[in-house]
């Protein structure tokens, strides 16, 4: 027993204490103490400049600390070394810690590339600061490795870009993407996400404001006018899209159809963006017109019981579906 916790006391003595003092042991020493003094400073109200310089030098012995103790201990995952990815990891995070606000997408872009610069620079500089010249199959292994670092950042990138869009134009995210080659829908969006829907909402409401309980020849001149009506109706629903990015690639239109006993009046939201179809597609709302008598009151007096009271004026009933089915292509054009 004594034996086994003499050998885990030398190998922790051995992890901590290096037997020279070229180690990255002492660098990660350093880098504890600048870390502390630079807390130091700031108690003590230097100058800001002071404390960074602090600081600075702090990072920098993490980053070449945890890079060489990752290097010399052989920490490999899978055979890959994964040293110049940490270390350039802490660079980028320590850079744009510097900024206010929110760099995350900026670092991972560029951490692919400062992780190859890392590892590029002992080999066009010695430890003397003079520049050398590395041989041929080194320059041909960092030229590879600056490709794959580029490629990575580039995937970053249309990743960041790729989530602006839908987070700009969230109707995107209800298209079908089975066609893409880089892009995958890990799971399914409700239609709900598109513009199209509050849209259609908006239109459905001024439509029963303008025509619900209103007298039926009046129902009938506001759809002979149909054109004119729906200017009205476009300006005020296109409010509900007044903050998103994708309102001009929202058209609002209607087409009436006629049925036994009443009209059919088709709201449609036509999505003239980018679409996987290249007739684009358009979402669709009908709603049902009806004319309903209402019941005539009974006022017949006793002095003529037979007397007939006017037929009331029949007012529009508007009903509209709660669907908003998705169709392909462009609304048929109105009969000329």
């Amino acid at each position: 027993m004594i034996q086994l916790l003499k050998e885990i006391w030398d190998r922790v003595t051995g992890f901590l204490f290096p037997q020279q003092y070229f180690a990255w042991q002492s660098i990660v020493y350093l880098a504890l103490f600048s870390w502390s003094m630079s807390w130091v400073a700031r108690f003590s109200g230097t100058t800001g400049f002071t404390q960074w310089i602090i600081t600075t030098g702090s990072w920098t012995f993490w980053v070449i600390g945890i890079g060489w103790a990752l290097e010399a201990n052989h920490i490999r995952p899978f055979g890959i070394p994964i040293a110049p990815w940490v270390s350039g990891a802490l660079v980028c995070f320590y850079l744009f810690a510097l900024f206010p606000g929110d760099h995350l997408s900026a670092a991972l872009i560029v951490w692919p590339l400062v992780s190859v610069a890392l590892v590029a620079l002992p080999a066009f500089i010695s430890w003397d600061f003079k520049p050398k010249l590395p041989a041929p199959f080194i320059r041909q292994q960092l030229i590879l490795l600056f490709l794959l670092a580029l490629l990575f950042s580039s995937w970053f990138q249309f990743y960041f870009r790729l989530q602006s869009w839908l987070q700009d134009y969230p109707t995107l995210l209800s298209d079908n993407f089975s066609g893409s080659g880089f892009v995958l829908k890990l799971a399914d969006t409700a239609e709900g996400r598109s513009g199209g829907i509050p849209l259609l909402t908006a239109a459905e409401q001024q439509v029963k404001e303008q025509l619900d309980d209103t007298p039926w020849p009046w129902v009938e001149r506001w759809l002979l006018n149909l054109d004119g009506q729906m200017v009205k109706v476009r300006n005020e629903a296109q409010v509900v899209l007044i903050d998103s990015s994708e309102s001009p690639f929202w058209e609002l239109t209607a087409r009436p159809r006629s049925l036994e006993n009443g009209y059919a009046l088709q709201l449609m939201a036509v999505w003239t963006g980018p679409a996987s179809n290249p007739e684009g597609y358009f979402l669709e709302k009908t709603c049902l017109i009806r004319p309903q008598i209402p019941p005539a009151p009974q006022t017949a007096t006793a002095r003529d019981p037979n007397a007939q009271e006017p037929t009331p004026t029949a007012l529009a009933q508007v009903s509209c579906d709660l669907e908003t089915p998705k169709r392909m292509g462009q609304p048929d054009p109105l009969p000329g």
